[in-house]
């Protein structure tokens, strides 16, 4: 699959009518003459389009360390919750099925709301009360077994240190979860953006089509990381986002 075909259909319209527009703005500017008025101040020109672009470039970088960072750790936490979930039906087992049933019915029942609900709920920013109460089931279901000899109460003990494992990796990755960037940190980052796209409008390239793919190759890069820093923000929408697969996998998995 190319990078053209990552990106939906939405994105890319805009993408190329920006790209278009640009290199048509930039054409009509030089059939204006208005280069002829900068043509000797090319040299500061150029040195503040370096300069901008390198503030640009290290901004843009620390953006997308910290996103990726809350990305990756989102998704590590999603893996842990759902492997926690899955040893508390595992080592259950050797409890009465009276005991573990109800366990294994509240971790699906979790599992199935966290997998089909819980996902869009936190894309909007919403409380996830919903699952909030599923989960307290399941902690519940493990606080309530009745543990019956020695054997039996070394397994209560286990499960409940996994249910608390659980609540923690849960607790986690609904923190990480809720942060967004700063707008005041994509304002600066778009405004940088922008300076340059401005900048290269007005600097007198010698000859006239490639100052034209320039402007639009510019254009094309600015737009497709401004996509990149946006889509990754939202953790559970866009392009790029984590998955539910390890709890839906529980739903049918565990036994």
């Amino acid at each position: 699959m190319s990078m053209v075909e990552i990106i939906p259909p939405d994105v890319r319209v805009r993408g190329f009518k920006a790209i278009a527009f640009a290199a048509a703005l930039y054409l009509g500017l030089r059939l204006a003459g208005v280069h002829r008025f900068i043509a000797d101040d090319a040299e500061g020109l150029g040195a503040l389009l370096q300069i901008i672009g390198t503030l640009y470039s290290v901004v843009y970088a620390f953006a997308i360390y910290v996103i990726w960072g809350q990305f990756a750790a989102v998704e590590n936490e999603i893996l842990k919750e759902s492997g926690a979930l899955k040893d508390l039906v595992v080592f259950s087992r050797p409890l009465k099925d009276v005991a573990r049933d109800p366990i294994v019915r509240t971790v699906r029942a979790y599992a199935r709301g966290v997998a089909e609900t819980e996902w869009s709920t936190l894309s909007r920013g919403e409380d996830t009360e919903t699952t909030d109460r599923l989960f307290s089931a399941v902690v519940t279901s493990v606080i309530e077994v009745k543990p019956e000899g020695d054997p039996e109460r070394a397994v209560y003990e286990r499960l409940l240190g996994i249910a608390n494992l659980a609540s923690a990796h849960r607790d986690e990755r609904l923190a990480i979860s809720a942060k967004r960037m700063p707008k005041t940190l994509l304002l600066f980052v778009t405004m940088t953006a922008t300076m340059i796209l401005f900048l290269l409008l007005f600097f007198p390239f010698h000859n006239l089509a490639l100052g034209i793919v320039s402007m639009a190759i510019a254009t094309l890069l600015l737009f497709f990381a401004h996509f990149v820093l946006t889509d990754l923000d939202n953790p559970f929408e866009g392009t790029w986002n984590v998955r539910s697969e390890p709890f839906s996998d529980l739903v049918t998995r565990i036994r």
